[in-house]
């Protein structure tokens, strides 16, 4: 008997092992169902069209045991070991056009879920008290939106929590103070409309520059402690009263706490020593308000000082016949053009230190005329420019003369024209591109400007200004002073850090496809007016690509992240399958840029770089991939991993060059952003686990 109830129980384990049942971490049907209904919500309840899209089936579970590749499609990636094996381990919903709204309740249905991508979409409403369900986050990522409310305190219950980006969005309120106990590698909530102080974080956890921002906020009060390597541009601008550490006025000392025992006492002596305290302190208060009068007084002299030098000067510029030139001033927020005149100035005779004029504006001023245009001042509204106060001030007021005669330095030469540094008067350095041979005529140069002027990314730098005649165009621009990626690759540039190490040439790919692909987005057409003629009407909507992508086109800020410079002044005019022609150039241009960044290698100054990608594909052919990248790189890569992320990002930027007969056709700058930021991601989580 005992023999063959033996026998019976091996004969059943057998069959459990060989059963083809669901194994232990595969979703439950009612999870599967309220993540489709939560991107369905994302999507503004379209009746779960992108569902479809992306392939979320609610009847189908997303994962398989030991697999992280999801049943679901790209957006969806799986546990694939560990005791989550089988359950959705990120949900990468970025670039997606979602509009509609955050459901938290049914997004914590997945409780296994670490990683949730949101950014860049349009959506509303708010982030949800409830999402603190969600206990096992690690990442969270709801930047480029258009959320708004508080960022609620239950976040900070999210103990897992290391990253948060709710950059660009609408929010507001104060920051919760709890953020500060939470282990976070990267805080980004710049350009809301947050208020209050900053919370204390512990920003020795925080890796670089790039991975915390506040700026462009109302936040006031003392900032971190151990702020200083993250520069003045990561807290500013924001409320007045910010203060603390080396990058502002030191924060005002705290009141003294009253005293409560000298006045309890009756003794004469008790008595005497409250009264010579009290004229101490009355003496004291004397001083300081006799102060805060001398400094209003100076403000207001200031103010009055003002006041009369413009009046004087408005005066003696309608007695003037050699005052002031044209200036046109172009308000984005509200659409319309204002153009104010007077008489043009002669520019000084001094070609070495000043901007060289064109025969054009020569003829013009010997005339005695004034130019064949006026210079175009672009106002920005709202937070998301790069632009700093200064620049924008002396734009505001910059006349075309102001250029001419303002101290000039050539930064260099290209195929498409001049680059100068000017220094106007009021000290404010600006960049002035000098347009050659332009392929678009003025009226089509100027509604581009516009344009390019009204999209804002943190990663493209925007027009201040422009000037636009039948010979000559002229772009204005805010000087960049730690200068071009190509300075910084190839040496010309000191870097107080050392070589460029794979973080940081990873961070540079990442942010300028991400503005790449936020220009593409923007400028790929409409515009144009319902009463506009049928020619106007196409060329408000022609697209608009940048044209001449290159590394001396990717500046550095002062917080030295990347920003897309030149975008649009060189490009040819485009429309129908133009447009896609144009739009893939810069595709491959990108990866032009992608292969500099991995090789350390520098293409030709008149060059499209054709001949550093036949370079690495010769290279790559004879299976010698380690011989393609920057040693600097690989001296600082440290484990495999590492180098295995490096040849992904070859060959993603080797999809953007490819232009062989019968190749895949080249990716979208879309999808190319798409793969880098996974990438990056990865990267992330590797510096995260070895942390």
């Amino acid at each position: 008997m005992a023999k063959a109830l033996t026998a019976l129980v091996a004969a059943l384990v057998v069959l459990l092992a060989c059963c083809p049942c669901r194994v232990r971490g595969d979703e439950s049907p009612d999870v599967t169902a309220s993540l489709v209904s939560f991107l369905t919500a994302l999507a503004g309840d379209d009746g779960g069209q992108t569902a479809i899209r992306l392939g979320w089936n609610a009847s189908i579970s997303p994962c398989v045991p030991g697999n992280k590749i999801s049943l679901w499609g790209k957006t969806v990636q799986c546990f694939d070991a560990g005791g989550n094996n089988g359950h959705i381990k990120r949900i990468d919903l970025d670039v997606q056009g979602l509009n509609g709204t955050i459901d938290a309740a049914l997004l914590c249905a997945a409780p296994a879920v670490r990683v949730v991508n949101l950014y860049n979409n349009s959506l509303r409403g708010g982030l949800p008290e409830g999402i603190s369900a969600c206990s096992g986050l690690t990442h969270l990522n709801v930047s480029g939106n258009q959320l708004s409310g508080n960022l609620p305190p239950s976040v900070a219950q999210l103990k897992s929590l290391q990253v948060i980006e709710v950059s660009r969005n609408n929010f507001s309120g104060e920051l919760p103070g709890d953020l500060s106990k939470l282990g976070l590698v990267r805080f980004l909530a710049n350009d809301n409309h947050f208020n209050g102080t900053i919370p204390d974080f512990n920003l020795s956890n925080i890796q670089g520059p790039s991975f915390f921002d506040v700026s462009n906020n109302n936040l006031t009060g003392s900032i971190p402690k151990n702020a200083t390597r993250f520069g003045q541009e990561r807290f500013w601008p924001n409320a007045a009263g910010i203060c603390g550490g080396t990058l502002f006025a030191p924060c005002p000392p705290p009141p003294p706490a009253p005293s409560s025992g000298s006045e309890a006492d009756d003794g004469k002596g008790d008595d005497n020593d409250n009264g010579k305290d009290n004229k101490k302190r009355t003496a004291r208060k004397i001083v300081m308000y006799l102060g805060y009068v001398l400094l209003g007084a100076a403000i207001l002299a200031f103010v009055l000082y003002r006041i009369c030098f413009k009046k004087k000067r408005s005066k003696l510029g309608l007695k003037s016949k050699s005052g002031g030139g044209r200036r046109g001033v172009y308000d984005s927020s509200r659409l319309t053009t204002a153009t104010t005149t007077t008489t043009a100035t002669t520019p000084s005779k001094t070609p070495a230190y000043s901007l060289p004029t064109s025969v054009e504006h020569s003829a013009a001023a010997d005339a005695g005329g004034a130019p064949a245009a006026s210079l175009v001042v672009l106002r920005r509204s709202g937070t998301a420019s790069i632009t700093s106060n200064a620049a924008a001030a002396a734009a505001k007021e910059l006349r075309f003369e102001d250029l001419l005669k303002s101290p000039a330095e050539l930064l260099g030469r290209g195929r498409f024209g001049s680059s100068y540094k000017v220094v106007v008067p009021g000290g404010a350095a600006l960049a002035v591109k000098r347009v050659k041979d332009a392929a678009v005529d003025e009226e089509e140069f100027r509604r581009r400007m516009e344009r390019v002027g009204l999209a804002k990314h943190p990663a493209v730098l925007p027009p201040l200004a422009f000037y636009c005649a039948m010979q000559e165009k002229l772009v204005v621009y805010e000087f960049q002073s730690n200068g071009s990626l190509t300075k910084l690759l190839h040496g010309s540039i000191e870097n107080s850090q050392g070589p460029l190490d794979w973080p940081a040439r990873l961070h540079i790919a990442a942010k300028v496809a991400d503005g790449m692909v936020f220009m593409h987005t923007t400028l790929r057409g409409g515009g144009a007016s319902s009463n506009s003629s049928s020619g106007e009407k196409a060329a408000a909507d022609a697209p608009i690509a940048h044209g001449n992508l290159k590394a001396s086109n990717v500046l550095f800020t002062a917080g030295m992240d990347p920003c897309i410079s030149e975008y649009g002044i060189t490009a040819p005019p485009s429309a129908g399958r133009d447009s896609a022609a144009a739009f893939r150039a810069d595709v491959y241009a990108f990866g032009v840029l992608l292969l500099e960044l991995l090789t350390g290698k520098a293409t030709s100054a008149q060059g499209d770089g054709a001949e550093l990608a036949r370079w690495v594909t010769s290279v790559i052919r004879e299976e010698w991939t380690a011989e393609v990248f920057d040693r600097a790189l690989l001296a600082g890569s440290g484990v495999g991993s590492t180098e295995q992320r490096m040849v992904r990002l070859l060959q993603v930027a080797m999809r953007c060059v490819d232009a062989s007969p019968g190749s895949a056709p080249p990716p979208t700058m879309r999808e190319v952003a798409s793969m880098i930021n996974s990438i990056r991601d990865e990267d992330d989580r590797s510096f995260s686990l070895e942390a």
